[in-house]
């Protein structure tokens, strides 16, 4: 491909296509349409980048046949969501992090696919991507921020980065990578910001359902592998669409060679256009259009290309003293239990929890709703206020002050002055009536010239309360635990004053008695298995010290997915799952009355057992359970951290880890229902893959160790890939 075009030439073609984009129902790149908002709003931005890019020429031809270093950027993820949909795992964060890192080392899986062709090319970038680990405050960060917005969809106008438009504000950009994962609208797949744009706004932007790898995919088919991602970052990174965004462009790299227009799907190689010769287009580029599983390549161009923003004098030099990658040396806890006492007409005492390492603490107070804080240090964890206004709503908020840094502010805890004429009765006469297993309905002494009553409502010990409010002097409360005992106090408001909180009042909810309308006797063995029906819940009863009930049911394909839950416990009753020849495959423990979940996601029907017991010989006589078997088509989904069990006892999806936490050697069990091979990954909190071997499972229970001793101590995550389905489980090294 022609390389010497003049700048504004290839600057004017980048901008043919961003309406092309807009109109197609197949990948949508915004990252050009974005470029020609930001240039009509600034006109001074073109020659910023015209001057990066001479710079970049510059580079690139002294930087012929040297090996770069490797770079790492610290990346902070936003998870900007309207849905629960929306509101991606951290897990899923990393899986993408993973693809990214993997992508643009070429170590990803698919790289073996790339034409012999082009594998002469084919370039390692030496750019790699890690989760933030510091804010930029110094505190310490999973690198992963989830925030609920009211905005049901965005656009490439930047307002996902504002928080004072439904967004997320922009961690400093010349320390992260900030990258922004929302619901785009508009069929809109992703876009980038280039070099030389607007500091508060610099970063990408991609759809939540494009997010994921190609282990662990999003839901966006055929664009949910992660390389959507991949190819924004590509744009972050200075790299341009590979056609040049105009018929037989320009896209300022030497070795791609030139095609017409973007591909789309997964085209037949070769594809020859522009008279491109025998290899014809490059279209498995990452910043093509082709399908996710069609990507799998930077060429060697590209990567300088990328490197030269690194180099001394670069667009992005500033990222490699980033310390966002490096974990703090110290931490500073952040100011909890905010309260005030001794509250009149114009003063309060201001309190809050001492914070261990705490040298002071600082205070910023204000009416609520006003923008101005007035602002004061103490070294004692309290703080007397004067010159207040009365009945007027305050509110307050603590830094803590530690030896090398501080913490962030405390959410704040209001307080209401009070009146210098008017008073208002303290509540008595507290009672509680109508008490269910979920449900109780509180009810007090009518205090005179009352006009509302705060009412706030705990389990007792818990830290926390939850308030609600009335117009009467009763409330009925709903959603409420069962077989627990709660505290509740009320706090009467009148016209331009409140009283005090009263003393507390308890009360317990009943306990859930669930009666049975077959007791299922009698099947206390395999060969006695009551058959049961599936999607219908049944219940049953543990009635002595040595009872156990067998159940027995036979999966139909489709529907091979099996979801077994047994709730309603009245004692401690574990559950286990046997295939049809009654060999052990999954049991569930959790302790107490927390109920019980098994999944077994496997395409294949089957008739299986299941052994309903008491824990210790644990059994109730006059109170049963409650079994469902649920089937489907469709995998039952655990998140992964929603189904991990740190004392080493199995787990619902099959796998089991001990001894957990561990020091040297970790121990996976993992039962089989054929013989197969597996895959088996150990990540770290960073996405980081630190260990990879390929395990041959037996049919029946499968134990084999995986050796850590030499991994840093911290979180990781084991995850086994069997015949196409995804399971994880968290462990600790110590």
């Amino acid at each position: 491909m022609k390389k010497n075009l003049l700048w504004a030439l290839g600057l004017s073609a980048l901008m043919s296509t961003s309406a092309m984009a807009q109109s197609t129902a197949v990948r949508n790149c915004g990252t050009m349409q974005h470029l020609a908002d930001m240039e009509a709003a600034d006109p001074t931005l073109a020659a910023r980048m015209q001057q990066i890019e001479q710079q970049t020429q510059q580079i690139v031809s002294n930087m012929a046949n040297k090996t770069a270093a490797i770079v790492t950027i610290p990346v902070v993820f936003h998870v900007v969501y309207n849905t629960s949909s929306q509101n991606i795992s951290d897990a899923k964060c990393i899986a993408q992090l993973n693809q990214l890192n993997l992508d643009y080392a070429r170590l990803n899986a698919d790289a073996s696919s790339t034409p012999s062709a082009f594998t002469g090319v084919a370039s390692n970038t030496q750019i790699q991507f890690c989760l933030a680990q510091r804010d930029p405050q110094g505190n310490a960060t999973t690198g992963i921020i989830h925030k609920s917005t009211t905005v049901a969809s965005f656009t490439s106008n930047d307002n996902v980065k504002r928080s004072a438009n439904g967004g997320d504000d922009a961690w400093s950009t010349s320390n992260y990578l900030n990258i922004w994962v929302c619901n785009l609208g508009g069929g809109l797949l992703g876009y980038a910001q280039f070099p030389g744009g607007t500091a508060s706004t610099d970063g990408v932007v991609v759809l939540y359902s494009s997010v994921g790898s190609v282990l662990s995919p999003g839901t966006a088919t055929p664009y949910h592998l992660g390389r959507t991602m991949t190819h924004e970052v590509g744009h972050w990174l200075n790299l341009r669409h590979i056609w040049g965004d105009a018929s037989c462009g320009n896209d300022l790299v030497s070795d791609t060679p030139t095609q017409s227009t973007s591909n789309f799907g997964c085209p037949t190689f070769p594809h020859v256009t522009c008279s491109n010769g025998a290899n014809g287009d490059m279209f498995m580029n990452y910043m093509d259009y082709t399908d996710d599983g069609c990507m799998n390549m930077f060429t060697a161009g590209q990567t300088a290309r990328m490197q030269a923003l690194f180099a001394t004098g670069g667009a992005r030099v500033g990222l490699l003293s980033s310390l966002g990658c490096q974990p703090p040396t110290a931490s500073c806890g952040v100011a909890a239990s905010l309260s005030a006492s001794a509250v009149t007409t114009n003063s309060a005492t201001l309190n809050w929890g001492a914070v261990s390492g705490a040298v002071s603490y600082n205070v910023q107070y204000r009416v609520v709703g006003t923008s101005t804080w007035t602002a004061a240090s103490v070294t004692t964890n309290s703080l007397a206020i004067s010159g207040l206004s009365e009945v007027t709503n305050y509110e307050f908020q603590v830094q803590t002050v530690c030896a090398s840094l501080s913490s962030a502010y405390s959410a704040s805890a209001t307080f209401t002055t009070l009146s210098s004429v008017v008073t208002c009765g303290a509540v008595s006469g507290l009672n509680s009536s109508s008490i269910t297993s979920s449900s109780a309905t509180l009810g007090w002494t009518t205090v005179s010239g009352a006009i509302s009553y705060n009412v706030q409502y705990r389990v007792v010990g818990a830290a926390t309360w939850t308030s609600t409010t009335s117009t009467t002097n009763s409330k009925a409360l709903t959603g409420l635990t069962a077989s627990t005992n709660y505290e509740f106090q009320v706090q009467s408001v009148c016209t331009g004053a409140s009283s005090a909180f009263s003393a507390s009042s308890n009360f317990t909810t009943s306990s859930i008695v669930v009666t049975c309308s077959d007791a299922y006797e009698a099947n206390n063995t395999s060969s006695a298995a009551k058959v049961i029906p599936m999607n219908t819940d049944i219940t049953g009863l543990i009635g002595t010290s040595t009872d156990a009930d067998w159940f027995k049911f036979t999966t139909v394909a489709p529907n091979t997915k099996v979801k077994v839950t047994l709730t309603n416990l009245p004692a401690d009753y574990d559950i286990k799952m046997y295939n049809s020849k009654v060999t052990l495959l999954y049991t569930s423990q959790n302790s107490g009355t927390t109920s019980e979940q098994i999944i077994r996601n496997s395409t294949s029907a089957t008739t299986l057992y299941l052994k309903v017991y008491g824990y210790s010989s644990a059994f109730n006589a006059s109170q049963c359970y409650t079994l469902r078997v649920s089937t489907s088509s469709t995998n039952f989904r655990i998140l992964p951290g929603e189904d991990v069990d740190l004392s080493g006892k199995a787990s619902s999806d099959g796998i089991s880890l001990y001894p957990n936490p561990v020091k040297e050697s970790l121990n996976i069990l993992y039962s089989s229902d054929s013989e197969i091979n597996s895959t088996v990954q150990v990540t770290d909190a960073l996405g980081r893959v630190v260990v990879e071997k390929t395990q041959d499972l037996q049919v029946g229970e499968n134990k084999f160790a995986i050796d850590v001793h030499s991994l840093a101590k911290g979180i990781y995550f084991v995850s086994m890939t069997v015949a196409g389905e995804f399971s994880v489980q968290k462990f600790i090294v110590e």
